[in-house]
């Protein structure tokens, strides 16, 4: 499964040459994952609140081509590797004419919120972990 979200740009995104900030495309990436997430049946609040968070282990971009203030853009967010402890999401961003932009991975590990020991995604949540490994067999 691909996620897609759409993405609304800010002003406050932008430099002043109207080039979206680099680092900003990382947060598109987060936004990704957030909905990847959701799209699976699960609200990330939730998770917290039982405990267990995804902290960043990795993250790379291929800054392809830049994105200016008044684009429209989207991410595609899916996974491209799974773990039981960790999970690496590939990313792309495209404008509405389906112009590639950008591309990446994130990785991030399960950790427990109060320890951030790692922890096995299949031992403390395995309805989210078995809906990420039925979703990657399609």
């Amino acid at each position: 499964m691909s996620s897609k979200l759409d993405i609304q740009l800010r002003y406050a995104d932008s430099d002043q040459m109207g080039v979206i900030y680099h680092a900003n495309y990382f947060t598109f990436f987060e936004q990704g994952r957030t909905k990847y997430l959701k799209d699976l049946g699960f609200d990330y609040h939730d998770v917290e609140k039982n405990g267990i968070i995804f902290p960043i282990r990795e993250v790379s971009g291929k800054f392809i081509k830049s994105i200016t203030y008044g684009e429209k853009i989207y991410v595609l967010t899916s996974v491209y590797k799974l773990t039981k402890v960790k999970t690496t999401y590939f990313h792309e961003i495209f404008n509405d004419t389906g112009e590639l932009k950008a591309s990446g991975y994130t990785t991030v590990v399960c950790v427990d919120k109060e320890t951030f020991k790692v922890i096995k995604m299949d031992e403390r949540m395995p309805e989210i972990y078995n809906a990420y490994v039925k979703d990657s067999q399609k």
